[in-house]
Parts: structure tokens; sequence; C-alpha cells
């Protein structure tokens, strides 16, 4: 009779781990794939976040300072290792957490990640709220950056690009360039109210150098005489402009960047739940066991 009821205990025992291994084995398989999913993409991020700080390192070092533009809002490099730094540190929590089955810091990285979620909604409602109180505070940068053209090098070269490369000049119209001394129309210098080359309009003789002084005197005779020659479109109108161009673009990133957020906050969460149900499941395991082992010891005496 004890023998008997050996064998049953003994084919129940066998039952419940075949059972419990077939359970282990489907889950262990999904398990896998979102462990390793959530890895990589963090990885990535990771990498991504390293090379926006390096980026921007090298464009501080390599400018310098910026004198009165010299700001957090206006200076881009500022803002590459701002994201940099944000992306480096809540990637390593979900790259830790992920790899070694760690609930804290895939909690962690979760909060993290959507508290960075949350930020970038806010910060998009505010920015359009605000849009008119960023076109001023802008403009007030842009006129302090005008008023020191001469006096830095990396200042007037970054002044020259931006009109360049947006066909533009000044901030909010041509005429701001009457704050420097030196374009002032007042002044007794030769560029005397002018504007620098970098708002000269490009000729279309190839063959032709470029007259770094097209701009002195462009706006002593008005606006429709100086767009000939000039660009007479403020540098903030033209980057609403390309904004307003460019917004299902701009749209579509932002987008994109916040369903792969919330994908890896389901991914950590998903992840989570397994970790806490084969943690369940090990210790139901322990459970059963113990149990099993103290009836074989009754059953034998």
């Amino acid at each position: 009779m004890s023998k008997m009821s050996r064998n049953s205990s003994h084919f129940k025992s066998d039952r419940h781990a075949v059972a419990n291994s077939s359970v282990c084995l489907d889950s262990c398989s999904c398990g896998t794939w979102i462990k390793y999913s959530l890895f990589v993409l963090n990885f990535i991020v990771w990498i991504a976040g390293v090379a926006f700080i390096s980026i921007g390192i090298w464009t501080r070092l390599d400018k310098g300072e910026l004198g009165p533009f010299d700001s957090i809002v206006i200076d881009p490099a500022f803002l590459f290792i701002g994201i940099g730094s944000l992306m480096f540190f809540i990637s390593i929590f979900g790259c830790t957490g992920a790899i070694r089955d760690n609930i804290c810091l895939l909690k962690t990285f979760s909060i993290l990640l959507a508290l960075v979620f949350i930020a970038e909604l806010v910060s998009g409602v505010l920015t359009f709220v605000f849009l008119d109180d960023l076109e001023l505070g802008l403009l007030s940068y842009t006129r302090k950056a005008i008023e020191n053209y001469y006096d830095d090098a990396s200042l007037s070269e970054a002044i020259d690009y931006i009109q360049n490369t947006f066909k533009c000049c000044g901030g909010s119209g041509y005429n701001d360039w009457e704050a420097n001394i030196y374009f002032n129309c007042s002044s007794v210098a030769r560029p005397k109210c002018g504007v620098p080359s970098s708002c000269c309009k490009e000729s279309t003789d190839m063959t032709s150098l470029k007259n770094f002084q097209c701009g002195f005197g462009a706006r002593k005779d008005g606006a429709t005489v100086a767009s000939y020659t000039i660009y007479t479109t403020g540098c903030i109108s033209a980057l609403n402009a390309l904004f307003r161009n460019n917004f299902l673009v701009f749209g579509l990133i932002a987008f994109s960047v916040g369903i792969l957020e919330l994908a890896a906050i389901l991914l950590a969460h998903s992840r989570m739940r397994q970790i806490l149900k084969m943690q369940q499941e090990h210790a139901s395991r322990h459970v059963y066991e113990m149990q099993h082992v103290d009836s074989t010891d009754q059953v034998s005496l």
C-alpha cells in the first residue's frame, strides 16, 4: 500500500513538473524576445546619446564663447549635450535592467521615460502657446548679437552662417543692422547704412569673386532698391517659414519618437510582469517540492 502511494505521488509530481516546464518554455521564449528587444533598443539609444554628447562638446570646443549670443536657449551645442546626457543615463537603466532582469532598474527606466514623454508633450504645447514670447526672446538675443558683430569672430561666423543658410538678414528684418555702430547710418565707417556681406544675394556670374563690400550702404535707398542686392527678410521669419513648410516632417519625427518611447515603456512593463511571474512560479515550485518531500518521508515511515 505504501508503495502504491509513493508511485501515485511520484506520478503527480512528474505531471506537475511537465506542466511547469511547458509553461516555462512558452514564457521563456516570449520573455527572451522581449528582454533582448528592450536591450537592443536601449543600446541604440545609448550610442545615439554618446554621439549627441560628442557632437555638442566638439561644437562648444570648436566655437568657444559666443559672447552675448552664448546662451542655452540659442546655442544648439547645449541642446545636443542636454538631450545626449538624458538619452545616455536613461538607456543605462534600460540596458542594465533588461540584461540582468532587475525589476528596480526597469521600474526606474519606465518612470524616467514616462516623465520624459510627458515633458515632451508639455513643452510642445507650451511652445505653441508662448510662440510669440519665444520670438521676442530670440529677437532680443539677435539684437545683442548684431550689436557685437565685429567684437567676436566666432559670433560673426555664427550670424553669417545663419544668414547665408536661410537667405535672410537681421532678426526681424535687414534694418536691424542699424543697431550696430559700424552699420549705423550715422556712422563715419565705410559700412555705414549697410549690412554684412552674408546678407547679399549670390551673383549669377559664377566666375566672379565674392564682393565682401556688397552690403555697404545697401539700406540708404529703402527696401525696394535694397531687395535687388540683399535679402531683406528677417531670419526669425525665415525660420518660422521653414517650420511651417516642414510641419508635417517635424510632426512625423515627433510622433515616431513618441511611439518608440511608448513601445519601450510597454516592453519594460511586460518584462517586469514576466520576471514577477517567474519568481512566483519558482517560489510555488519550491513550496510544492518541500511539501512533496515531507509527504514522501511520512509515507516511508
